[in-house]
């Protein structure tokens, strides 16, 4: 029996239960284990004075008296059990459990967990959770109670139960952390955090838990941006630049570019003048122009016979710039080509072959373009598009394919200068700081649910007007949440809009069927697309005039001006209209902020100051890995403590020392080096 066994081999799991476990992904004992709490309930026994109306308690109590049901008018069974706590009186309260009646007596003793409220002046437990205490079996019940994200069909008591189970085969899991890091850091050892963090014995180990997680996840980051940065920067330069000229470049563009691209493309040029290679990372709002400073960056590579490489985590991305480089590259006599998913053999081997040559002067495509066969002649220029979007590993594979090239990584997602410095820390930062001339500020407006009808006209009017619009849902498929989703929404409106092309988009469908739909959208095939975030990054729809999104309190305000940067890229006025459902009072102080600004690096330090940078950055939003416990600002000193470790290990070859090969494994697997 290992880790990796399946989860049936934990004590009361059965095929069924396994089914169910495995929609929240837990398939193995391992699963299990690294399934963490969201949160946790203090269940230290209260009076009922003592208690919360919003926030759920544990109430020791003894029951007084005979339970009784009574239907009321509504048709609706009202169960009451008369309780006291030894300094009040008050009742437990159950609906539609007539049946219950004849489970409580007098003298009883209960446990009750629930909300406490005061009804005319009597405490009173609606629905509680209870369990019978018996004076001579002292009740097995956590202080600190775990609570788990579940989704349809799975309980936490499932959950619970199930990693109780699983906990009895915790000794099998092996140290990641070296005994001397543990000793000279006061950590707990990986079991001990393991069996805290879901069931501490107090809040105290509960924290220190914690915190070796912290302390771990921070140590893995450093450690991989450390061998990043090992790789990529400090190298010596091999492709000299003698030609640096941009003014026949410059002279055949149909517009000027802004003091923003040209700041960024002397920051570049000071690069390749360097003894050492250019590291840099390109930051800009949305529709800021990172791509001609791309273009400036390949065109000075192919005047000095080097070969570039653009890289773009989607076909339809990859085809835009291809298009986009075609135009303002092809002039001066430089030779592009694009390398994408559904090329024929030979195809595929004449142009492979072409580059091998150095035929090709630059090259876009896909992750395609880190594949083996892919064979530069002498690459010397790479620039990686949407940054976020690829890992340390895939990177450096690109960079591999060159001498030592040059490394320029873009990204829209605009994200404050001193978190910047810490995700990015292996790379050099220039920002795009004004917008080009002709773009207009997308005007934004916050509704309420009972405008919807007057915003899906307007929509239908834009559309009318030969114009495209984007409705965004949080949720793909109907859910508990009852928030809107992609599917229902897009026959709601199919039906009351039955003259409009729609379509939905989501990113449970394959990547052939998205880049379909979204070229049918180009192509005004389709006028409005019904979408999750996956429209978030990417294509430029010069039609778009209109993005609606629903719910938008559920999304951060860095995403959310992520999707309304999806229009107004051209000319033509364009609409972000907000629907949101929520009258509270920081949700709708969130929205109005992103009524009122349109300046990225504003909303994302907003963003982060609002909701954490666990939130901020979301789900592998660093091209590294998922954080479950680090926070970049809560956390800064042990990240500055895991920045020097990480350093230190590596500066002294630490990791190929046996003592570290658990950690080795552990920085493989995230970054798979």
């Amino acid at each position: 029996m290992d880790l990796s066994s399946h989860i049936t081999n934990v004590k009361g799991i059965g095929p069924a239960k396994a089914k169910l476990l495995s929609k929240v992904g837990i398939y193995t004992i391992k699963d299990a284990l690294f399934y963490f709490p969201r949160d946790y309930q203090d269940l230290s026994p209260l009076t009922f004075k003592q208690g919360r109306e919003d926030q759920k308690a544990a109430y020791p109590c003894i029951v007084t008296g005979k339970a009784v049901s009574k239907r009321v008018s509504s048709g609706l069974y009202i169960t009451k059990v008369p309780v006291f706590d030894g300094q009040s009186h008050g009742y437990a309260v159950f609906f539609n459990q007539p049946y219950l009646q004849k489970s409580f007596y007098p003298r009883q003793r209960l446990l009750l967990i629930g909300k406490v409220q005061k009804n005319f002046g009597t405490f009173e437990i609606s629905s509680p959770e209870w369990i019978k205490l018996d004076k001579n079996k002292p009740i097995k019940l956590e202080r600190i109670r775990p609570i788990y994200s579940l989704t349809k069909g799975v309980s936490q008591n499932l959950i619970r139960n199930t990693v109780k189970g699983a906990i009895e085969f915790v000794s099998l899991l092996k140290e990641t952390l070296p005994r001397s890091i543990l000793e000279q850091y006061n950590l707990l050892s990986l079991e001990d955090a393991i069996r805290s963090i879901h069931f501490p014995k107090n809040f105290e180990m509960l924290q220190k838990a914690r915190e070796r997680f912290i302390f771990e996840e921070l140590l893995l980051f450093n450690l991989s941006t450390g061998l990043s940065r090992t790789y990529l920067k400090g190298q010596r330069r091999q492709n000299n630049y003698n030609f640096l000229d941009l003014k026949p470049f410059l002279s055949k563009l149909p517009f000027s570019p802004t003091s923003g691209q040209f700041k960024v493309i002397n920051d570049i040029i000071e690069d390749l003048q360097s003894e050492y290679i250019m590291n840099r990372l390109v930051q800009g709002d949305v529709g800021s122009g990172k791509t001609l400073v791309a273009c400036a960056a390949l065109y000075l590579a192919a005047k000095n016979g080097l070969q570039g490489v653009m890289m773009a985590p989607t076909e339809i991305l990859a085809e835009q710039h291809f298009q986009t480089l075609q135009r303002f590259l092809k002039p001066h006599d430089i030779n592009i080509d694009i390398l994408k998913g559904g090329l024929n053999k030979k195809d595929r081997e004449n142009r492979l072959n072409k580059l091998k040559k150095g035929e090709i002067d630059v090259l876009v495509g896909t992750h395609a373009v880190i594949q083996e066969d892919v064979e530069f002649k002498r690459l010397g220029m790479v620039i990686t598009d949407e940054q976020h979007r690829f890992g340390v590993k895939q990177r450096q594979d690109l960079v591999k394919k060159g001498q030592y090239p040059d490394v320029l990584v873009m990204s829209a997602t605009p994200i404050p200068r001193t978190l910047a410095m810490v995700l990015y820390n292996d790379l050099d930062i220039s920002i795009i700081d004004t917008l080009p001339s002709g773009r207009q500020k997308v005007e934004t407006y916050v509704v309420q649910e009972y405008m919807r009808k007057r915003v899906y006209d307007f929509m239908a009017s834009e559309v009318n007007k030969g114009h495209l619009a984007y409705v965004v849902c949080p949720a793909v498929e109907e859910n508990e949440l009852e928030i809107t989703n992609v599917q229902q929404h897009k026959e709601y409106l199919q039906q009351k809009y039955p003259h409009l092309k729609i379509e939905m988009l989501h990113g449970k469908l394959k990547q052939e069927e998205k880049d379909r739909i979204l070229n049918e959208f180009l192509a005004k095939n389709i006028q409005v697309l019904v979408a999750t975030t996956v429209v978030e990054v990417g294509v430029d729809v010069p039609y778009a005039t209109l993005m609606i999104v629903e719910n938008a309190e559920r999304f951060g305000l860095a995403q959310l001006h992520q999707l309304r940067g999806r229009v107004g890229r051209s000319s033509l006025k364009s609409y972000c209209i907000l629907i949101s459902g929520s009258n509270q009072g920081t949700a709708r102080e969130r929205l109005n902020y992103l009524m009122n600004c349109h300046d990225g690096f504003k909303i994302a330090q907003k963003d982060l100051e609002l909701r954490g940078p666990g939130e901020f950055l979301g789900v592998k939003q660093h091209g590294f890995f998922e954080f479950k416990f680090a926070s970049f600002t809560k956390d800064m000193d042990t990240l500055k403590i895991t920045q020097k470790l990480a350093q230190d290990i590596l500066d002294k070859d630490c990791l190929s020392l046996p003592e570290y090969a658990n950690l080795k494994n552990l920085l493989d697997s995230k970054i798979n080096i």
